[in-house]
Parts: C-alpha cells; sequence; structure tokens
C-alpha cells in the first residue's frame, strides 16, 4: 500500500494540508480500477466458477446485468456493487496471484531461459496481488491486501496505522522468541478476525484472551492445570506486592503491577459474550475486539520481554 498519500500539484502549491480522508466501501473513484482488476486478473474461468460457489452466488437473489450467474472474467467484473469487495476478498483467498502466474508459465514456458530475452523477449509478469494493493493506497482505501500466512488465508483487510501494526508484529515475534508460539499463534488469529472484510468479533476476543493467557499463566499461575486469565489475575491480586515492573515510578522504584493487572481485568471482563445467557451477558462489538487486540498486543509484548518480575525479599 502506498505509505504517503499524494496530493495534487494544484493543492500542494496552495499549502492546503494532505488528505488523510479514508474511503469506506467502494467509492465511486475506485469502482472502475476495481472492476478493470477483477477483469485482468481472472484468467481463467474455472476461477470464476470457483469465486461463483464460494460466494453462494444465486441469480434469483441478485439482478446480475444479464440476469444469469457470472461464466467469465468479464461477467465477473459486472456483479452488483454490494458484491464487489466480496469478489475482490474471495479472489485473494483463491490465490487469484498463484493461479495468474501459473497461467503466465503455460504461456511462456521458455521464459526463465537466457535465450528468451534476446529473441522472443516475453512481457514481464506483474503480480495481480501486487496491483491490487497499490490501487487500494491510490484510492485511500479502507482495505488494504492481506497476505496469506500461517493463520490465515490472503484476503482483504482493514488499514491499520502502520506503527500499531508493526508492534503488532513485534510482539508476535517476542512471542516467539520466548518460546510462546501459541501466544503469537493466537495474536495473529485474533488480529485476522478483527480486521477482515467480514471481521469476527466474538473469535477475535477470544483469541486475544487465549494468547495473553499463553504467556501469563505459566509466570503466575504454572500449578494450576486449569489455571486462566481470571487465575493469573486472582494470583496478582492477592500477591501484587510479590512482583514489579522494571520501569521506575516517580520515586525511583521498580513501579507495581497495577497497570499491568488493571488491563488483564480489562481484558477479562470485558469478554461479555463468554457465558451466553447472563445478565449482564452481551455481543462483543467490532469495536470491542480490536481494542481487545490491541490490549493482548501490549500484554504479550511485556509479558515476553520480563517487563515484570518477582520482587525481591527486603533484605535483613
Amino acid at each position: 500500500m502506498t505509505t504517503s498519500p499524494w496530493q495534487p500539484l494544484s493543492d500542494r502549491e496552495t499549502g492546503l494540508p494532505v488528505d488523510q480522508t479514508v474511503h469506506e466501501g467502494v467509492p465511486e473513484h475506485l469502482e472502475p480500477g476495481l472492476r478493470s482488476w477483477v477483469r485482468d486478473s481472472v484468467v481463467t474461468d474455472s476461477l470464476v466458477h470457483r469465486v461463483v460457489a464460494a460466494l453462494r452466488l444465486n441469480s434469483d437473489a441478485r439482478a446480475f446485468d444479464n440476469g444469469r450467474l457470472p461464466s467469465s472474467a468479464r461477467d465477473l467484473s459486472r456483479v452488483p456493487l454490494d458484491l464487489l469487495l466480496d469478489v475482490v476478498d474471495c479472489l485473494l483467498y483463491l490465490d487469484v496471484g498463484e493461479v495468474a502466474h501459473h497461467e503466465y508459465l503455460v504461456k511462456h514456458p521458455n521464459v526463465a531461459s537466457p535465450l528468451a530475452a534476446i529473441f522472443s523477449k516475453p512481457a514481464k509478469f506483474v503480480d495481480p496481488v501486487d496491483r491490487l494493493d497499490a490501487l487500494l493506497g491510490d484510492a485511500a482505501s479502507a482495505y488494504q491486501v492481506r497476505e496469506a500466512d500461517d493463520v490465515s488465508h490472503a484476503g482483504l483487510e482493514r488499514v491499520v496505522d502502520a506503527t500499531v501494526a508493526d508492534s503488532a508484529v513485534m510482539a508476535m515475534q517476542q512471542a516467539e522468541a520466548s518460546g510462546r508460539d501459541d501466544a503469537s499463534f493466537y495474536l495473529r488469529s485474533s488480529w485476522a478476525k478483527a480486521y477482515s472484510l467480514h471481521p469476527d468479533p466474538s473469535g477475535a476476543y477470544i483469541e486475544a484472551v487465549r494468547a495473553v493467557e499463553d504467556v501469563a499463566i505459566p509466570l503466575y499461575a504454572s500449578a494450576d492445570p486449569r489455571a486462566t486469565l481470571g487465575s493469573v489475575i486472582r494470583e496478582l491480586d492477592r500477591n501484587g506486592t510479590a512482583y514489579s515492573m522494571v520501569i521506575l515510578d516517580n520515586n525511583a522504584v521498580p513501579a507495581k503491577v497495577e497497570t499491568i493487572l488493571s488491563l488483564m481485568k480489562l481484558l477479562w471482563h470485558g469478554h461479555r459474550d463468554r457465558h451466553p445467557g447472563g445478565q449482564t451477558s452481551a455481543p462483543i462489538t467490532s469495536e470491542a475486539a480490536q481494542a481487545a487486540v490491541h490490549i493482548a498486543v501490549l500484554l504479550v509484548q511485556l509479558l515476553s520481554t520480563s517487563a515484570v518480575t518477582r520482587s525481591l525479599p527486603p533484605q535483613p
């Protein structure tokens, strides 16, 4: 995605601030390019059929221009506007870039040969995924391409401030470095569920809690085989003076763990759909899930780097 928004020359010359607007859905200035991307990137009819099958498209329920389900890349590019992002997301899920590259190699079997560059000079392969990410960035879309990893497939995800996203990656790496691979896995899963095109707030919240549990339980509740984040909270509530932060407070002594404990309680008590049917049970909103992810990122980062230590016993 484009790292800094482009500004028209006329705006630059008049000293206007850079437009930081992020556009939801498919704004008018993005629609032509997005439809063109679908038409140019889908290089096999079988990929069209897979999209139709995966999205459960039904000609009776959708007003397609020709009254029939899409059967070609051109048809697919002309789906109703409310389906366009779903189509793009699905194409990423189905590895549209890999399919396009395979078809390119079929058409240019000798492309790797040194002689090919001299005599045939085939057109260079351009990854449609890269083109899409650039297009979304140029349009200041609220979405960007999410690359596939060991947790989730490729797809569209909401744009998040780069510094915030980098801090999440760092927390995942710190968890792995400290031997807590599950915490890293849960953080990745939580992030993907919170920021996907069709988020799963409940699932994102659960995975955020699990990520924190994976790093906190071995530190504070390892003796309990059925320990949860609640067990960790009880331990720090009862024996908080036995722990301290590596950072110093205003008296230049190791700070208490109250802040860590408060974040844990917020995350734990905010999990309102954990026990359906209760008087205080409530659905998890997308905003709450995103907040939970970032709380988990901070806690995993701190606990994976020994930001909380056991206090030394008083000297006799």
